[in-house]
């Protein structure tokens, strides 16, 4: 098929059974060499030992899986390396089609495509699902699941002496490197269906193997945002007026916003403590009267409605209704306004809302009552309603990533991204109003300071939002718009946990 010579790479451990099994259709493909890096005093057949392709390199049992790959590939000499899973059994057929991109030089990585676990109508375990965010943060969507921590793959020669052989310690450091370099990946061939992943997604402590592989993707991430010099891997930030709502919050007021004070109620009804409910709207005059009059059954102190480039009559009907109106002429973009609300409000718990949809009263209160009994953070719990829709959407992916890597796997998919949502004024104050304009990004202050945190309640609000073709959804199939900004927002959050932990990149 190709003059180019190949190099194969067995990270075995002492499964002589697997690598008799495998060896036949290695054989076939006609290799420059078989290099098989196995435990110390490993019992293998002498048809294996005594063939002139073979090397056994012999290693301590408790070396993992990635440094004996490096081992191997240190040794091998051809223009292409295969990475092989002793326990696969794999035809050479299907070995030629899966390497034949890079033999015919259309391609300088093959990945196993792993669509059929990707896909599969089973909730994924933690590492699938950072695989999927990871990928996503990359800008490789189309690559799914895909990556080298399932093997087989392969890799030119020309790569890895670009990316560094020992880049491969970490699977998705290469990866980050290979995608950063522009290298070709070709990921065609669904070769061995069998999932790399063994962790479990639903308990709450961490294994060994995720804790390794959390540190993993941390640290090819700060690599990425290295690379890239953008705490958000160059995903939008949905035209955001962060700096009007720095200019509200530091009060030098260039651009003041008009101000309407509404009625405000003392309520006895939180021990003592006021309760103050943030909406940030946009044209909302068909929902937003709704929204206030099932509000005011909560006896807040406040609502505070801020209004943002609206060209219809939400203003006029927020102040018929009593509610204390911030209005801006220009759009704020996405949140803005909830950092702008909550810095000027006066009570002691918030409650964060939207304005197209009306949440029942029933719905809302235990989420102000969580703050009131000593709760920071008190989160929509979203996991009973995601947990059954598979393949995850990468959103919900995201919120699940974000918390894992703050050691946070038992709030699941809560997420200061979804309404409601309340927090407690000590908490804001801490971790600074203006953290506020980036939903994650407070969410991890908030996470990192000690804060108490905890999914409180369970609402729906996938089917409530109203839908704004402009940013929910996308040309050529590609991501919304709206999309994009919730992963730069996950992004952002992880960008800053990456700075707090200082963690190091390898350039």
């Amino acid at each position: 098929m190709s003059e180019k010579s190949i190099s194969i790479i067995i990270p075995g451990y002492d499964h002589s059974n697997s690598l008799i099994n495998i060896f036949l259709s290695c054989h076939q493909l006609h290799p420059l060499e078989i290099i098989c890096v196995v435990n110390k005093n490993a019992t293998l057949p002498h048809h294996i030992t005594e063939n002139k392709l073979v090397k056994i390199i012999e290693v301590d049992e408790t070396l993992h899986c990635n440094n004996r790959q490096v081992i191997g590939a240190e040794e091998a000499n051809g223009d292409v390396l295969l990475f092989l899973d002793p326990q696969s059994i794999i035809s050479s057929s299907v070995f030629y089609i899966f390497l034949e991109p890079l033999l015919k030089d259309e391609a300088d990585v093959v990945l196993n495509n792993v669509n059929k676990i990707f896909y599969k109508k089973e909730r994924p375990n933690t590492i699938s699902i950072w695989q999927q965010v990871v990928n996503h943060i990359f800008h490789r969507p189309d690559l799914n699941i895909d990556s080298f921590l399932s093997l087989p793959y392969g890799i030119t020669r020309a790569v890895i002496e670009t990316i560094g052989l020992d880049s491969l310690l970490n699977p998705i450091l290469a990866e980050q490197k290979v995608i950063h370099h522009n290298f070709r990946i070709a990921h065609h061939v669904e070769v061995d269906s069998h999932s790399p992943f063994h962790t479990k997604f639903h308990d709450n402590e961490f294994s060994l193997d995720e804790k390794r592989m959390i540190h993993h993707y941390i640290e090819a991430i700060a690599n990425h945002l290295h690379s890239s010099q953008c705490s958000r891997a160059k995903y939008t930030d949905g035209k955001r007026r962060r700096d009007l709502a720095a200019d509200f919050i530091s009060r030098q007021l260039k651009y003041p916003p008009k101000i309407t004070i509404g009625k405000q109620t003392f309520s006895k009804l939180y021990g003592g403590k006021q309760l103050s409910i943030i909406i940030p709207v946009q044209n909302e005059e068909k929902t937003i009267k709704a929204v206030i009059q099932e509000l005011k059954k909560l006896e807040p102190l406040e609502i505070i409605v801020v209004i943002n480039g609206t060209t219809d009559r939400t203003e006029e009907i927020a102040k018929k209704c009593g509610a204390t109106v911030i209005s801006y002429e220009e759009a704020l973009g996405n949140d803005t306004g909830r950092a702008i609300g909550a810095y000027f409000s006066k009570g002691d718990i918030l409650l964060f809302v939207d304005g197209d949809f009306v949440i029942p009263k029933y719905d809302l209160l235990p989420f102000v009552q969580a703050v009131q009994n000593g709760v920071d953070l008190a989160l929509n719990n979203l996991d009973s309603y995601h947990m059954y829709r598979f393949p995850y959407s990468i959103v919900t992916a995201c919120k699940y990533a974000v918390n894992v890597a703050c050691a946070r796997k038992d709030l699941g998919m809560g997420s200061t991204i979804a309404v409601p949502h309340a927090f407690s004024r000590n908490c804001i104050e801490k971790i600074g109003y203006l953290s506020l304009v980036c939903p994650v990004y407070s969410q991890v202050k908030a996470i990192l300071e000690g804060f108490r945190i905890k999914n409180v309640h369970s609402v729906s609000v996938d089917t409530m939002n109203r839908v704004r073709p402009e940013k929910h959804f996308s040309k050529n199939k590609g991501i919304s718009l709206a999309t994009q900004q919730i992963i730069g927002d996950h992004v952002e959050g992880i960008s800053y946990l990456i700075t707090q932990k200082g963690i190091e990149t390898s350039h």
